[in-house]
């Protein structure tokens, strides 16, 4: 199961302002002992709506002492937490759907249907499909969001596997990070959105030899179903 320790939340910083890596640190609450002072060292980027920017994270509940929300004392969580970026959003708008959206979407589709080898018929057919909904969105003047309309945080930890923080939007504040990010290519992109399956894929196989295992020691034969919930 994934690790989500939201409510030990005390403080931290996320720092994504150097390309392709987010470093810093966390404070996670623990009842009757000292705040767990976590240092992180990841590769990857945040998504869009933050890239090349520094987070700071903060629990306001904690940070004044009230640990009646504080269930979990982070026994076995490491202190050092090296891995894989997963998704990193502020959950901020790149403004409403319009025709641009669209073209950068459909082109990293594009791209994936190239990779799959997909038919004639089958691409056309897909990108009625994409094409309608996309303009659907467009029509409504709906916000797009690249990821969630929330504050998510999540990493793959080379020994905790999956770490998870969905904040209110109040607990995170952003600082520029100096300089306007250029814009990623759709294959850039498309390159962050397959390092982060990967980890995942990687984290799930890892979730069930852990399962075959147990099963093996109660005297199994460690066939288990695979499967995980968020």
């Amino acid at each position: 199961m994934a690790w989500r320790p939201y409510e030990n939340l005390v403080e931290g910083e996320l720092d994504n302002r150097i390309p392709g890596r987010v470093t810093g640190w966390i404070r996670f609450a623990r009842r009757g002992r000292e705040p767990l002072h976590v240092t992180l060292s990841l590769q990857g980027d945040f998504h869009e709506d933050i890239r090349r920017r520094l987070l700071k994270l903060k629990n306001l509940r904690t940070l004044a002492g009230d640990m009646s929300r504080v269930k979990d004392n982070m026994d076995g969580f490491e202190a050092i937490q090296c891995g894989q970026v997963g998704d990193i959003t502020a959950g901020i708008a790149l403004g409403r759907w319009s025709p641009a959206i669209a073209q950068k979407l459909m082109a990293q589709n594009e791209l994936v249907w190239d990779r799959m080898a997909l038919g004639p018929f089958e691409r056309e057919q897909r990108q009625r499909e994409f094409a309608a909904h996309y303009e659907a969105r467009i029509t409504a003047g709906d916000l797009y969001y690249p990821y969630v309309p929330y504050p998510y945080i999540e990493w793959y930890s080379a020994r905790n596997g999956r770490v998870v923080l969905e904040l209110e939007a109040f607990q995170v504040e952003i600082i520029d990070g100096g300089s306007a990010p250029v814009e990623k290519t759709p294959e850039e992109l498309l390159a962050d959105e397959e390092k982060r399956e990967k980890a995942l894929v990687t984290y799930m196989e890892g979730m069930v030899e852990e399962f075959s295992r147990e099963n093996r020691k109660k005297g199994g034969d460690g066939n288990v179903f695979g499967a995980v919930i968020g």
